[in-house]
């Protein structure tokens, strides 16, 4: 019986919060995304263990270029304020990246963001992304010992990536950059020893949890009150296919909610019945009825 009362209790307040949270998300709601997320390849050189890109079928790829520049031709006509130029694979394999960034900045976007895991900064890297106008970079770094950090992201070495993000925030800092150089940690058994090395160098460093990626293979938590997901709301996703995924957990674009070229355009997919019957379902806790959304652990208070 305490089971299940607990069980409805938590169905009462899904109910509510989504509704809640969900109502204060539409009144926030633009005509076209806060965030749009340009996954310019989906290609990576690492094999973490807490990453599924090995499972990933769709094919590796790169995004066409012309369609890039529609693409930020767009967001800047309606003054989108943040591009990320990352989504499931590692950017600097792109070597378009630096030009990528250059097009955006040269069209008056005010934010440009990559995610990266740091083996490929090279000092020609790090000065080209300087020079190019690149606003931020946020380099995954686990584990709290040099071991720990190569038993997780396979084949990364240790002392490389460190002397990667040093060099590029002393580069940074000579040029007098306004590049923020930031550090994020998602799995780690000491969180003071992991901070302990570059926490004083670079200019933040965040903890995250390990979530499952929207599937039941990873460590799963398909209970308790459940929120609505503010990506829907906020982060449009555009694979190097052209296509636009859920969110950035949707590793595999299982959930296509339209696809960018010639006659679709951000701004009508952005608005479509599609994604209206996804936020729907989130404002109304049925996010079971979502492929992704059922299983992932980020739907859990």
């Amino acid at each position: 019986m305490t089971e299940r009362n607990g069980t409805e209790r938590n169905r009462l307040c899904s109910s509510l919060l989504c509704r809640v949270m969900g109502f204060g998300y539409d009144l926030q709601l633009g005509v076209f995304p806060k965030v749009v997320r340009i996954e310019t390849t989906n290609a990576c050189n690492a094999e973490c263990v807490i990453c599924p890109h090995r499972k990933m079928t769709r094919p590796v790829r790169r995004l066409d270029e012309a369609l890039y520049r529609a693409i930020i031709d767009e967001c800047s006509s309606f003054a989108c304020k943040e591009v990320h130029l990352h989504n499931f694979g590692e950017p600097l394999l792109d070597t378009r990246l630096e030009m990528f960034i250059g097009y955006a900045k040269s069209k008056g976007i005010p934010r440009v963001k990559i995610f990266s895991n740091g083996s490929l900064l090279s000092e020609e890297r790090a000065k080209g992304l300087i020079e190019a106008g690149l606003d931020e970079i946020k380099i995954s770094f686990d584990g709290a010992s040099k071991e720990e950090f190569e038993a997780i992201r396979l084949p990364l070495k240790f002392d490389e990536i460190v002397e990667n993000i040093f060099r590029l925030v002393d580069l940074r800092n000579r040029q007098k950059s306004m590049l923020k150089v930031r550090v994020a940690c998602c799995s780690t058994s000491n969180q003071s020893e992991t901070m302990a090395l570059l926490g004083s160098r670079v200019d933040s460093f965040s903890f995250g949890k390990i979530h499952n990626w929207g599937t039941e293979g990873y460590e799963t938590r398909a209970v308790g009150v459940r929120k609505p997901c503010s990506r829907v709301w906020r982060t449009l996703t555009i694979l190097a296919s052209g296509d636009v995924s859920l969110c950035c957990l949707d590793y595999d674009g299982q959930v296509n909610l339209g696809r960018v070229d010639a006659s679709n355009r951000i701004a009508a997919i952005w608005r479509s019945s599609a994604y209206k019957r996804i936020r729907q379902l989130h404002k109304r806790a049925r996010q079971d009825e979502v492929p992704l959304c059922a299983h992932c652990s980020k739907a859990f208070l």
